[in-house]
This record gives structure tokens, C-alpha cells and sequence, in this order.
């Protein structure tokens, strides 16, 4: 099996990937697509550590092999690939308490990701997909997971005000789900070509750079500010506008796909007693994600995604680069492996 390994900085090679997947269970899934994201770039670059691993953050393909005792796992089938695993190390996971593991793995982070021609992984990881999914749609089943995790943790509910701040495909994503759930989004950012996209997508309340967005949010909630505050750590907005659009009490969550860090002062924080929760993707809500878009809930029509292909993959990160050392962000691209 061959991959698409980061070497070092800069310099992503196609090497020979070992198969380290050995419990009894694993399955062999010839990859057809992956999705390189803001993650995938952070780490080609240096600006977040990694291990030298194949990249690609999110993946689908087909089982070529499998136990034949696998109900629905057939060979042939298309698959999303869950792309978490416990460590099976924490104190947790040897209580076989996995869904409890306290240093959750991720691809392309921890392990392999999914720029490589086969990939064999636990089939506990594997989700068949309905045709009413397209393969663009399946790559942000992990946006919608981590969506699902935001709404739920909040505890949101019908009629609820939720300022969104950082307009990407994922607040989008979120923005639309939680239009879905009947809560009231709205999304604050400083890039008016996702701002439009945001627009065009169906979220009513998007405010810009030139907006006053104190201003706009407390007349927007009718002088209360919103009860929930999304901060999306992908973006270049400082972190502190979470707690100023927060109203007293507030919930506020710090997520994302990359999971960017940045400075915070608390001053607000706690003068205004907020209840601050830091969600990352989560393992429990793919089967969730998959109906979701199955019953076209979110609709990814409007969201600016490049495509590219395997052959391609060092250009494509050194592009990707290039644009994120000038605009700050990265256009999330799919490759077309097979």
C-alpha cells in the first residue's frame, strides 16, 4: 500500500505505508476519495505538530476485503471512514471504556490518514453509505458529527439565538443544522466571500466586517445577546468577541476542524459567569450525520470545495500553503485517489 507520507516540513512523499491495523475485525478498503483541510495544511507546514504520517483528514472508498461474518460489510460496498479510534492505552480504554478514552486519536494527526490506495482499519470505523449521498457529501460527515457534538453539548433548543463566529463550510454547516433544530444562528466573520456563501446557503443572519457586531447581535436578540456563543478556532478572529456577544450566563464553545489555538483573557469570562466547553470531533453521531444528509437536512451546494487529483497531491498542499500564508484560510480540496 502507497501513501502520500509528510516527511517533513514541507515535503509530503509517496512512500510504501505499513498495515498497523491488527485487530480481528479489520477490513481492507481501497480508498477512492480523500479531503485535505485546514488541519491537514497546518500540520504540512509546521505551524502544529505532528507525527510523519500519510495526511488527508477525511476518506471514503470501498471494501475490497472482509470478514465474511460482517452483516452488511460486503465487498464492493461504499464506505465513509470513521476517521477517530481510541488509544486502547488510558486508564478508560483498559476499563473497556473506550467511548470514554481521554486521548481520543485522529487521522492524519495520530495515525495514517486517508491519502493512500488501501487503508485496513478496524471495521467498527466503517459505514456503508446510501446512494442518496454523494461521495462530496460523505467527506463532511465529520463537520456534521462535530456540528452534532456543538448542539448537543449546548443543549439548544427550539427558538434559542446562537452567534456563530468564523464564517467557514463548517459554520455553515452548523448554521444550517441548527436552522433544522428550529434555533436562530447567526454568523459573524470577516471574509465576505463566506460571508456571501453563508448567505447563499440560507443562513438569514450574517454580519461582516464593516457591521457593529455588538450593535447588530443586541438588536438582533431584542437587547439580549445570545445564550450561545460558537467560536470557531479555524478563523483569525480574536477569541474575546465569543465572550462580548455572550449574554450574562451564557454558554460558550471553542471547536473546530483544526483545532488552531489562540490567546484568551478570561476577564469577561468571568464577569459574566460563563460556562465555557471546548468540543472535538466525536465518534458517537456518524449513523446520525449519514441520515441527516440521506434526508438532504444540510445542503452543501453553495460551499466553496476544490477538487484535484492523486498525482497532483504535493502541488495541491504546496497551492494550499501558498494560499494560507496570504488569506489565512484553506479551501478544502478532494482528491480523487481512485
Amino acid at each position: 500500500m502507497k501513501g502520500w507520507k509528510l516527511t517533513d516540513k514541507k515535503t509530503v512523499l509517496e512512500e510504501e505505508v505499513a498495515v498497523k491495523e491488527t485487530v480481528s475485525n479489520a477490513s481492507k478498503v481501497k480508498v477512492t476519495k480523500a479531503m485535505i483541510n485546514l488541519s491537514d495544511v497546518l500540520r504540512y507546514n509546521g505551524e502544529m505538530e505532528s507525527e510523519k504520517v500519510v495526511l488527508g483528514s477525511y476518506g471514503l472508498g470501498i471494501i475490497s476485503e472482509t470478514d465474511a461474518n460482517l452483516l452488511g460489510l460486503e465487498r464492493g460496498k461504499r464506505v465513509y471512514i470513521e476517521n477517530h479510534k481510541p488509544c486502547y492505552e488510558c486508564f478508560n480504554c483498559k476499563q473497556n471504556h473506550t467511548e470514554k478514552c481521554l486521548n481520543i486519536n485522529t487521522a492524519a494527526v495520530d495515525y495514517d490518514g486517508f491519502l493512500c490506495d488501501f487503508i485496513s482499519i478496524d471495521s467498527d470505523k466503517l459505514f456503508v453509505l446510501p446512494e442518496s449521498v454523494t461521495d462530496e457529501e460523505a467527506l463532511f460527515i465529520g463537520d456534521v458529527s462535530l456540528a452534532l457534538s456543538v448542539i448537543d453539548s449546548l443543549g439548544i433548543k427550539k427558538g434559542d439565538y446562537i452567534t456563530v463566529i468564523g464564517a467557514n463550510n463548517f459554520a455553515v454547516i452548523l448554521s444550517q443544522l441548527l436552522i433544522y433544530y428550529q434555533a436562530v444562528p447567526v454568523i459573524v466573520g470577516i471574509d465576505e466571500e463566506q460571508n456571501r456563501i453563508a448567505k447563499d446557503s440560507g443562513i438569514y443572519y450574517v454580519l461582516g466586517p464593516n457591521d457593529n457586531w455588538t450593535k447588530e447581535v443586541n438588536a438582533i436578540t431584542g437587547g439580549r445577546m445570545t445564550t450561545s456563543v460558537v467560536y470557531i478556532s479555524d478563523n483569525n478572529i480574536s477569541v474575546n468577541k465569543a465572550f462580548a456577544l455572550a449574554s450574562h450566563g451564557a454558554n460558550v464553545a471553542f471547536t473546530g476542524i483544526s483545532n488552531k489555538t489562540g490567546a484568551i483573557a478570561f476577564t469577561q469570562a468571568i464577569k459574566k459567569r460563563l460556562t465555557i466547553h471546548c468540543i472535538a470531533g466525536e465518534t458517537g453521531n456518524t449513523s446520525a450525520s449519514i441520515n441527516l444528509l440521506a434526508n438532504k437536512a444540510i445542503n452543501l451546494s453553495k460551499l466553496k470545495i476544490a477538487h484535484d487529483d492523486y498525482k497532483n497531491v504535493p502541488a495541491v498542499f504546496s497551492k494550499l500553503d501558498e494560499e494560507y500564508e496570504t488569506t489565512g484560510k484553506v479551501t478544502e480540496t478532494i482528491i480523487k485517489v481512485f
